[in-house]
């Protein structure tokens, strides 16, 4: 029986790297060679039992590699072929689905959680319409990045930022710095970040951030009212998911402006200002991944350097130190942006 190295969830916080049976190949498939793997925050959920999954399972969706085998129906590939990965499988058949909103899909999932065999190992194996050939100077590393930018560029559609609009991004994790390179190259000016960390401000200024805000010595809201000339931002983007950046987005955004919730929020709000919706006539519009039209646009931002991924790649680890990129993002997440399982 051929045999692959991965690493195993078998319970919370139980992540065990063992020999697994390496995946075949079906007609419309095609198998990978994973060759590098983001460590995101939805696994760091899952490795510590905040989803329901079902054991054991192999986690992990953010990735790019080579393409090993192909099945008899595949055209598109062949053997060699640097591809990057669409982790979100849909029906093709559901309401969601038939008007192009497929991150919307009932009957699909996320691979390495819901459905799949994730990317924490030697091989994966997918539908082909599901991968995407990478330039040869685009790193595998800096690869593992794009499905990421897919879910922001997929957020951006929804808010059409055009040149002279006052943007704020709240929060510069990798997510956050993503749509804060976004809107500056969609023409958001001024455009405002904040953060709790200054080497994270740092990136955003190289990101083309006109003003950034370090939540720990500045209350963000009033910076945001001083530069706008007490107005608000046009926009303002969520990109922490915490409960106290969202109650500073609802302040911080103009009357008739727009809040874009990206950050993923798994907290119930207390003490919302629900009056402000109201008097201020706030549009939010939430966000839920991508739907795969993204991946083209993403991969030739980052191919042209429009979108420079270097600065996010924090740390690198090998498959069988995986458990220490683990333990970095769940102990010390404020100092890391993004941690990179090289296979």
């Amino acid at each position: 029986m051929s045999e692959m190295k991965a690493a195993v969830l078998h319970g919370p916080n139980k992540l065990v790297l063992e020999k697994v049976k390496k995946p075949k190949v079906g007609d419309n498939e095609v198998l990978i060679r994973v060759k590098a793997t983001g460590i995101c925050g939805t696994d760091v959920e899952t490795y510590l039992g905040k989803y329901p999954v079902k054991y054991p399972i192999i986690m992990g969706h953010e990735a790019a590699g080579e393409v090993a085998e192909v099945g008899k129906n595949v055209t598109t590939f062949q053997v060699g072929d640097r591809v990057v990965i669409n982790p979100i499988f849909y029906c093709g058949k559901c309401y969601f689905c038939l008007i192009s909103k497929r991150n919307l899909c009932p009957n699909g999932g996320l691979l390495g959680r819901d459905v799949g065999i994730g990317t924490y190992a030697e091989y994966t194996v997918l539908p082909e319409h599901m991968v995407f050939e990478i330039p040869n100077h685009v790193t595998y590393e800096e690869a593992t990045v794009i499905q990421l930018l897919t879910t922001v560029y997929h957020a951006h559609k929804k808010i059409q930022i055009k040149p002279n609009t006052s943007v704020a991004v709240l929060g510069q994790g990798a997510a956050g710095l993503l749509n804060t390179r976004l809107a500056k190259l969609s023409g958001a000016d001024p455009l405002m970040v904040s953060s709790r960390s200054d080497w994270k401000l740092e990136v955003a200024r190289k990101y083309g951030a006109d003003i950034t805000i370090n939540a720990k010595e500045e209350d963000p809201v009033e910076k945001i009212l001083e530069y706008t000339d007490g107005r608000g931002a046009d926009i303002v983007i969520e990109a922490a998911g915490a409960p106290a950046t969202f109650k500073q987005a609802i302040a911080a955004v103009r009357p008739g402006g727009t809040i874009l919730s990206f950050g993923v929020l798994t907290e119930k709000l207390h003490e919302l200002d629900l009056f402000k919706l109201y008097f201020k006539e706030i549009t939010i519009i939430g966000s839920r991944a991508s739907t795969g039209e993204e991946f083209e646009p993403s991969i030739k931002l980052v191919a042209a350097r429009k979108v420079d991924v270097t600065p996010l790649i924090t740390k690198t680890f090998p498959l069988e130190r995986i458990m220490e990129g683990f333990t970095l993002l769940i102990k010390s997440p404020g100092n890391v942006l993004r941690a990179v399982v090289k296979i």
